[in-house]
Order: structure tokens, then sequence, then C-alpha cells
């Protein structure tokens, strides 16, 4: 029973000392060690080894568990990341909220289905507008956006009263990828790159500006994700290490563009701003940890549960994400369940606070 107790109590360091790399990603940069980024994503499978490993000892009523419960307990705040308690998903009244400004995130992945189900790009469109309609956000900011054959997409919006977009054009000249559609007047508008743009609206007489990304996809094929799965399971091989390879590669872009493109923007916004998108990361990566040095994340403020937005076959996380400047209040925040695409959109209220 001794030497049980000695091998479970070695396993149990080992388990804890993963906890604590899994959470070091915001603090180094991937390209100084792309390790703790990988790590990353086994945050909540070492969460739950330990938390398993501390009911063990306390089942055997043995001191040992403080050595998991201690490292979850120096790590709790992380937790948070993934899941939240309470929060508000209504709504509220524009009568009681005047400043009010409601917000519809949602990479709609060229309105192919989440991938399990073949629907037609055409009735993914139409769910889509349904959506809209019935939920009626002042802005849209999607990623993966295009004309459907049939289906005049842009002006069924139009007539919604999205008569302001702003985007990427395709075929025709037409909105295509990161686009920007809003019933608020846009003032100012500028292109950062075929999948980031930014644009300055105009409520109530105050300017305030959306920042609308789609980061660089990591776009792993089946074969790839077979890989993944793989790799969960402990097996890894050269094929396995070409997925962790492109991986890899995906990482060192987000950083790229943070640093070349999107922080100086947020940086020196001096007015109030949404950045919103499909960030392609996870809330405990370096990219998150970046952008929360100047702006709030609103699944923090009011979300509620589980948090992943990504409804394809790949392990799913919380990649879609909205954050505000301290000049906005989170009033709401609401993931919304639809098969329309591989990920699920978020609609966020945020109150423009007074002058």
């Amino acid at each position: 029973m001794k030497k049980f107790r000695i091998i479970l109590l070695v396993f149990n360091i080992i388990a804890a000392l993963g906890l604590i790399a899994t959470t070091l990603a915001g603090a180094i940069a991937p390209s100084s060690s792309i390790l703790p980024s990988i790590l990353a994503y086994g945050f909540l499978p070492m969460l739950l080894l330990n938390v398993v490993l501390a009911l063990v000892w306390l089942f055997m009523g043995r001191w040992e568990f403080l050595v998991s419960a201690g490292t979850i307990l120096i790590r709790f705040s992380y937790i948070g990341l993934f899941f939240q308690i309470g929060g508000t998903s209504e709504v509220p009244s524009r009568e009681e909220h005047p400043h009010l400004i409601s917000l519809l995130s949602y990479n709609l992945h060229n309105f192919g289905g989440n991938g399990f189900e073949s629907t037609p790009k055409d009735t993914n469109a139409l769910l889509f507008l349904n959506l809209v309609r019935e939920e009626q956000p002042d802005l849209l900011c999607l990623q993966e956006y295009v004309a459907v054959k049939g289906l005049n997409v842009t002006d069924s919006l139009t007539v919604m009263g999205y008569n302001h977009f702003y985007g990427s054009r395709g075929n025709e000249n037409k909105p295509s990828g990161t686009v920007v559609f809003s019933k608020l007047p846009i003032t100012y508008v500028k292109r950062i790159d075929q999948q980031k743009v930014l644009v300055e609206l105009m409520k109530d007489d105050r300017r305030f500006r959306l920042c609308c990304v789609h980061m660089d996809s990591y776009a792993f094929s089946l074969d790839e994700r077979e890989d993944i799965d793989q790799l969960r399971h402990g097996k890894l091989d050269s094929s396995s290490r070409h997925t962790l390879s492109k991986g890899k590669e995906t990482v060192l872009k987000h950083e790229e563009e943070w640093l070349n493109h999107l922080c100086p923007l947020v940086r020196d916004c001096s007015i109030p701003l949404i950045f919103a998108g499909d960030m392609n990361d996870i809330p405990s990566s370096w990219l998150y940890s970046q952008i929360t040095d100047y702006l709030d994340d609103t699944y923090r403020d009011e979300g509620s549960g589980f948090g992943s937005t990504y409804n394809g076959s790949f392990p799913r996380f919380r990649i879609d994400m909205v954050f505000r400047s301290k000049e906005f209040t989170t009033l709401s925040y609401r993931r919304i369940h639809t098969d329309i695409s591989d990920h699920y959109p978020v609609l966020v209220s945020l109150e423009l606070d007074s002058e």
C-alpha cells in the first residue's frame, strides 16, 4: 500500500505540474517557445485529472489531496475563461437602455453547415436571414461570408435595415469574407487585410469603432483531424508531427498578425472600441492574453456555462469572441445554438457609457 501511495504521489506531482504548464501560454510569446501554446489546449483535461486525484486522496483520508487542490486553487482564475456561472442572456429593452448597441459575431463557414449534415447553402443562408430577422442586432460582424447562388443575402440584409456595410469584395464585386453590416451610419473604414476590417460608426452623435477579424485558420483537413485524435490518445507518428507543425505555423502567424496589424489599432484607439470575430485561438492562449491587456472579454462579463463556440468535429473550444473597451458596459451575452455553420454565433448587448 505504501508503494502504491508513493507511485500515486509521484504521478500526482507530475499532473499538478502539467496543470500549471497549461497556463503559461499567456506569458510566453509563441516565437520564444511554442510549447506553452500547445500545452494550453490541455488545461481542461489536466484540470479534470487533478480534481479526480484530489478526490482519490480525500477518499483515502490522506493529506496528499493538497497537491492537486492547492494547484487548482493557484490557477483557479483560469476556470472562468472556459466556464461561467450566472450572467445575463436576454437582450434588455432599449427603453431602459437608450444607448444600447447589439452585435452578432458569426463565422458563417460560407453557409456550408456544421460538416456533419449536408444542407444546401441557400437553405443555410435563409436560416441565417431568419436568425437576423428574429434577433435584430444593430451590427453584424461576419466571417467567411459569401454570395449564395440564387439568393442575394446582401440585398435581403439591406431590406432589413442594414444599409451600411463594408468588407472584402468577392465575385461580381459583392461583399465576401470578413464583412460588417450595420444599421448605424459608418463614417470611416479601413481594410487591415483580406480577413480583418475596421469601421467607425455613430451612435447618438458619438463615435465608436468596430474591428471585425478572422485570425489565420488552422484549416485542418479530415486526415489531420484524425491525427489530432491520435495525439489525444498518446500516438505520435510522422503524420501527426506534420499536423503539429501546421498548428505551430498558425500560432506563430497569430503572433505576427497581432503585433504587426492589430495591436497598434487597439493600443492607440482614442475612442470606444469593440473587437470581435473568430480568433482561432483559445482563452488561455498568448493572443487572448495580449488582447485582454487592453480590452475586456464580454463572456467574462455576462456569459454563462461552457462557452465553446466551435461546432465542428475538432475539439470544441471558445474561439469566437467579443471584446470591449472600458467605455462600454456589457448588458447581455448569448451563444446561439444553430447548425448553419461549424461555429455558433455570439450575440452581445453593450451600452455605450455617457461621456
